[in-house]
């Protein structure tokens, strides 16, 4: 099959004139929102994340709506990194390029070079990071085609695809694609499983996120106190399920809880590791590689030294810094560092390691049925991946905090000021529980504090305390 033949049979809108509805879903996630947010602009769009976690179906739905809004089906072409198209012509010493792949759409399909064009050409390549210097025939058809708007997708763990931006300096977008949030999970949760009105619940919350200003957040609430209580049995039935299944969008095609967790370990977690990781890096032993990873989710939420961590597997200090680095690049883990002012001391202090997604975690360790203690640590898990993903899209520090026998389970550096996160997933919270949290105010002039709890929306001084059922990472839903 020639390349235009396989160009024509990926780009069926061609001759349809729409997406085939076996590429798209019936919901979408919220990025999508601050995708077509930077469409107009003319800089690479690139939509980064780990794998499974619907970038290629957010490229359908965005190509969805550009055919709705009247764009020429003819002027929007996508392929695929690991496509025929590259992996054919390499097996037969080709040497297909991102490059010679848009000449043969332009030479059998637009029949016009793209620069005389008045119209705007899309085009979108998944899985970018699995071709060769595709950074170098992205900027070369970029500077030379005005008209041209790339939308991209990568996996986050590639360190090509992170490279990418010196040579795309100034020409590149990102928009993270991670396993959900709770909020994020909650709608999704209620579109699938119609337990409750999510439209409903995202009216009472506020617009803005519980860490852009604990105050208005939690004096919103405390307004809609009789709206909230309504919602409350279904929305702890959706914490109950995201804190035992995880983020990762395909959980919604499945309510057997055991096939979940092996599709888990196979498809994300093996892939993810050999596939990513391994084969790029060229790991030589991948073996201690995945022993990493199951030794961090048998004690996410642990401390750890990196040279406790080599010694326990056999590698040394280097070695699991590196492979701790991979991990965390790939979105599979997340290193919260402790705080301190001095850079220097952050950098000899003992580490806080999560398994970034809980039901990798719960799939790792073979746990199908949290009880109420393991279910506060899978709280605490769940908000530090909430506060990931506000501090990655804001440029935010996250750490942790331990001097001595007090702890802070979160600290947000936003620059101008810190603000401390403590994790109570429960109804009874003893004034010692907080020691940590009012410690760390007080000793770095912290005028705000947050507890997440379990039930208790309340307020105590300059602390406010909210349910992990109405925290919201994000600023904007639905």
């Amino acid at each position: 099959m020639s390349n235009i033949d396989l160009l024509t049979t990926t780009n069926h809108w061609w001759d349809t004139g729409k997406v085939n509805a076996v590429f798209m879903e019936n919901a979408v996630r919220d990025e999508i929102q601050q995708i077509f947010a930077a469409m107009e602009a003319r800089r690479v769009l690139a939509i980064v994340g780990p794998r499974r976690t619907g970038k290629s179906t957010l490229i359908y739905q965005i190509i969805d709506q550009l055919l709705k809004t009247g764009t020429d089906p003819a002027h929007i072409v996508l392929f695929n990194g690991d496509s025929p198209l590259f992996t054919g012509s390499a097996k037969t010493g080709g040497e297909e390029t991102i490059s010679s792949i848009v000449d043969t759409y332009v030479n059998e399909k637009l029949h016009k070079p793209i620069i005389e064009m008045k119209e705007r050409i899309y085009i979108f390549i998944d899985e970018i990071h699995f071709l060769k210097d595709w950074q170098i025939h992205v900027k070369s058809i970029y500077d030379l085609n005005p008209n041209v708007k790339f939308i991209i997708s990568g996996s986050s763990s590639i360190q090509m695809f992170l490279g990418a931006r010196e040579s795309l300096l100034g020409r590149i977008t990102d928009i993270n694609v991670l396993p959900f949030c709770f909020d994020q999970f909650l709608r999704f949760f209620s579109l699938f499983k119609k337990t409750f009105d999510y439209d409903r619940y995202a009216k009472v919350l506020p617009a803005r996120s519980l860490f852009d200003d604990p105050a208005v957040f939690y004096h919103h609430l405390d307004t809609k106190k009789t709206e909230l209580a309504f919602l409350e049995l279904a929305l702890n039935e959706g914490v109950k399920s995201f804190l035992l299944n995880g983020g990762y969008p395909e959980f919604f095609k499945t309510d057997n809880i055991l096939y979940w967790q092996k599709m888990l370990t196979q498809d994300i977690i093996d892939k993810g590791l050999y596939r990513d990781i391994v084969s790029f890096y060229r790991v030589t032993n991948p073996l201690i590689l995945e022993r990493l990873l199951y030794l961090i989710a048998a004690n996410s939420g642990g401390e750890f030294a990196y040279a406790g961590l080599g010694g326990t597997i056999g590698i040394d200090t280097t070695t699991a810094s590196t492979y701790i680095n991979y991990l965390s690049q790939a979105h599979l883990i997340t290193v919260l560092e402790n705080y301190s002012p001095n850079t220097v001391k952050v950098v000899r202090k003992n580490k806080k390691i999560y398994v970034s997604d809980n039901g990798i975690r719960n799939a790792i360790i073979n746990n199908d049925a949290p009880d109420s203690r393991d279910e506060g640590f899978l709280a605490e898990s769940a908000c530090v991946q909430m506060a990931r993903a506000y501090c990655e899209d804001k440029l935010f520090g996250l750490y942790f905090w331990r001097d001595k026998q007090v702890e802070a389970d979160i600290i947000i550096d936003k620059k101008t000021h810190l603000l401390p996160v403590e994790i109570k997933y429960r109804n009874k919270i003893e004034d010692k529980d907080l020691d940590g949290l009012y410690d760390f105010m007080k000793k770095y002039n912290a005028k705000t504090g947050i507890v997440i709890t379990k039930n208790i929306l309340k307020k105590e001084g300059d602390v406010y305390f909210v349910p992990l059922r109405l925290a919201k990472a994000a600023t904007g839903i639905g």
